[in-house]
């Protein structure tokens, strides 16, 4: 939706857009948000590394007159790649500052899962998968390549191999030969990690399964959407039918989970925090171009917030009490926020969803009112009508920042 001409007027400032020019007539004396940003990074602020020439100007609205951000913002995207580079990449070409928190990848919200950080896990994905396993927390990592030689398919009665006796898997991306360990990743959950017994039956119950990055698609530089990890999610639980047992996730994390979404909350809120304000994060505005991972996922902790609020009576509770209420407010145990999480406070009343037509969604794709479904999503969020649809629909990340500044009348040039 063009927003051509607009304007609006309270007790504290009177903003104006006019012909597509933003500026501040009057300004306010309370320039304290309470309210953070997140932003999805390939089509709303990058199509690969070429950075989309509006998203520059968006956030320059940001900024204090001493080119400091000036509101809390963080950038959440299913993508994995160095958490030093990206943070090198977003910072030279945006001129922020940024703590390495504020890149809050597909594994990120793992780090919260203490449970689990001891245990002996299978990690699987690309490149140096152990290295990723570690910085999220976890102690007693294996490999794919470790597991495979310790159960060679050739000799699996060879009992000079040093058995490993995995009690947990962590997905964090799709291998290079996904196809070929599929078989191996079967194994291991129908034996509960002992792969060289045959079990007599099958077990009920399978070794538990942290996963993340449901995204199957996203834009890059390629002029149509490319599929991603998430097609071996897909194909995973449907090899393991044919032992008659469903596949149960343990948890699920990335883009459209709550749990990250919730972790994006703690981290605006710390950010926060370092900016020195004391206001609480009241509202979450959330940028993205994936109707069905960034939007829905918006509006599905937007619906998580409706249900913890009315849960706690509208109250801030102290955390123990905040782990019982998370429980009671998720709809899936996959999808629940970890008991033993330390977060800040969960304050947020509601999340707005800001779909651009920079990236994976463009207008013309179909008819807007047969968007109400999510259709290339993992299958523990299908059936969620209508969740797919935003807020606000804008041209850019430029067009919803002028907007979301307008609505919350606040002027950064002077906070």
């Amino acid at each position: 939706m063009k927003h051509d001409t607009k304007t609006r007027k309270s007790s504290s400032s009177f903003i104006q857009i006019t012909s597509g020019n933003f500026y501040f007539i009057d300004a306010s004396t309370y320039q304290q948000p309470n309210f953070g940003l997140l932003f999805d990074i390939d089509g709303v602020l990058l199509r690969g590394s070429t950075p989309i020439p509006e998203a520059k100007v968006a956030m320059d609205l940001l900024k204090g007159k001493d080119g400091k951000l000036r509101v809390p913002i963080a950038f959440v995207t299913n993508s994995m790649s160095q958490p030093e580079v990206k943070r090198k990449q977003l910072e030279s070409t945006f001129n922020i500052q940024l703590e390495l928190e504020q890149i809050i990848f597909a594994p990120s919200p793992f780090k919260s899962f203490a449970q689990w950080h001891h245990h002996k896990v299978l990690v699987v994905g690309q490149g140096d998968v152990r290295e990723w396993a570690s910085d999220l927390g976890f102690t007693d990592v294996y490999t794919m390549d470790q597991v495979a030689k310790a159960y060679p398919l050739l000799d699996m009665v060879d009992h000079e191999n040093r058995k490993i006796v995995v009690s947990a898997i962590l997905l964090l991306g799709e291998p290079t030969h996904w196809e070929m360990y599929l078989q191996l990743l079967i194994d291991l959950l129908v034996t509960n990690g002992k792969p060289d017994h045959k079990p007599e039956n099958y077990p009920d119950s399978h070794l538990p399964i942290l996963a993340c990055n449901m995204d199957l698609l996203f834009m890059a530089q390629a002029s149509m959407p490319r599929q991603i990890w998430a097609r071996s999610l897909s194909c995973l639980p449907g090899v393991l039918r044919v032992t008659g047992h469903p596949l149960r996730y343990t948890a699920l994390v990335g883009k459209p989970s709550e749990i990250t979404y919730r972790f994006s909350e703690h981290i605006l809120s710390k950010t926060s925090l370092r900016l020195g304000y004391t206001r609480p994060i009241r509202r979450i505005y959330f940028f993205g171009d994936n109707p069905e991972v960034d939007i829905l996922g918006a509006n599905l902790y937007n619906m998580y917030l409706r249900r913890y609020r009315r849960l706690s009576g509208g109250r801030e509770v102290a955390p123990p009490e905040q782990a019982r209420l998370d429980k009671k407010a998720a709809v899936a145990s996959s999808r629940t926020v970890p008991a033993d999480a330390t977060f800040l406070p969960q304050t947020a009343r509601g999340v707005e969803s800001i779909l651009v037509c920079t990236g994976v969604y463009k207008p013309d794709d179909r008819d807007k009112r047969q968007l109400t479904q999510p259709q290339n999503c993992h299958r523990d969020f299908l059936g969620a009508t209508d969740l797919v649809l935003p807020s606000f629909e804008v041209v850019d990340v430029l067009e919803g920042m002028k907007l979301l500044l307008l609505e919350e009348h606040f002027n950064p040039k002077l906070a």
